[in-house]
């Protein structure tokens, strides 16, 4: 088994996801898109990542993300966060090696950040971080892919630590635990095509 870490990261087809975020659907798929690059970019640019295998529900959208560095594409067969994670985790991509798990829509990452998160992560069989709000799960990582049990949903982040996962600390402010799923996540994001998209969104005045 090599040190370095496969990542696996589902996607909801951009055209469709993210309906929290109350705006034209067009401008909503332009954001979803752009916070997936930024995701996947600094999950790539981690000298802890060996290989970021992106789990897409639309080919557009792995077309798209195919260019954010040494990235697999994989098309999903199945429905369902946790059933694509299953299929992931199938793949030959993720046998032999530490295997985690990131959402898409964390534009605010910066690769040391995760970087740390793996470190620590590596000090355990299984272990997960929170989102801000403490209730669901940004990383889920495992030192073997048969040790890694996803069970996302509501309350996920309590649903993994009753399946084993060894909570890490990380601190609310990090960019691993501000994922976006309503207007109101936007404010003070850092990831550059984020930025550019949303505009005015981000600011503390209209976001606040």
């Amino acid at each position: 088994m090599t040190g370095l870490w496969v990542l696996l990261v589902p996607v909801k087809s951009t055209r469709l996801g993210k309906s929290r975020i109350q705006l034209p659907p067009e401008r909503r798929a332009r954001l979803a898109r752009a916070m997936a690059l930024d995701t996947v970019t600094a999950i790539a640019s981690a000298a802890e990542v060996g290989r970021v295998v992106v789990l897409v529900d639309d080919e557009t959208d792995g077309e798209l993300l195919a260019s954010a560095g040494t990235v697999t594409v994989h098309r999903s067969a199945v429905t369902g966060l946790n059933a694509a994670l299953s299929e992931g985790l199938s793949l030959p991509e993720a046998a032999g090696h530490p295997v985690a798990v990131l959402p898409a829509d964390l534009p605010s990452l910066r690769s040391a950040e995760l970087d740390a998160a793996l470190r620590a992560a590596a000090g355990v069989a299984f272990a997960v971080v929170a989102d801000r709000q403490g209730t669901g799960t940004t990383l889920l990582a495992a030192r073997d892919r048969a040790l890694l049990r996803p069970r996302y949903g509501a309350g996920s982040f309590a649903s993994h630590v009753a399946a084993g996962a060894v909570p890490l600390v990380v601190p609310a402010e990090s960019g691993l635990r501000r994922d976006v799923d309503v207007l109101e996540d936007l404010r003070g994001v850092t990831g550059p095509l984020t930025c550019a998209e949303s505009g005015e969104l981000g600011t503390d005045t209209v976001a606040g």
